[in-house]
């Protein structure tokens, strides 16, 4: 992991587009509500320049990305039991 960081602190544009990548996608599964275009749009230039301070703690050697990978594994692994426990219910239902 540590050369991936190694790289990606060398390319600033590309470890800033993955940590907003990686925001949305947490903020898209985990919080987002069925939104008006316009409002969407303002919600992910607001999230864009927040990562702003994710991607300046990240050239500060916080482990952001490796947080928000944790973060995606953990959201898919309760999508996944959720999914699991409706397909389950639905099933016992029949």
């Amino acid at each position: 992991m540590e050369a991936i960081n190694i790289w990606l602190k060398s390319h600033p544009l590309i470890s800033y587009l993955v940590i907003v990548t990686m925001t949305a996608i947490v903020y898209k599964v985990a919080f987002a509500r069925r939104l008006p275009v316009l409002k969407s749009l303002l919600v992910y230039v607001v999230l864009a320049v927040g990562c702003l301070l994710l991607w300046v703690m990240f050239f500060l050697r916080f482990p952001i990305i490796e947080i928000l990978g944790i973060t995606l594994v953990m959201i898919a692994v309760a999508r996944i039991r959720m999914w699991m426990g409706a397909r389950k219910e639905h099933t016992d239902s029949k």
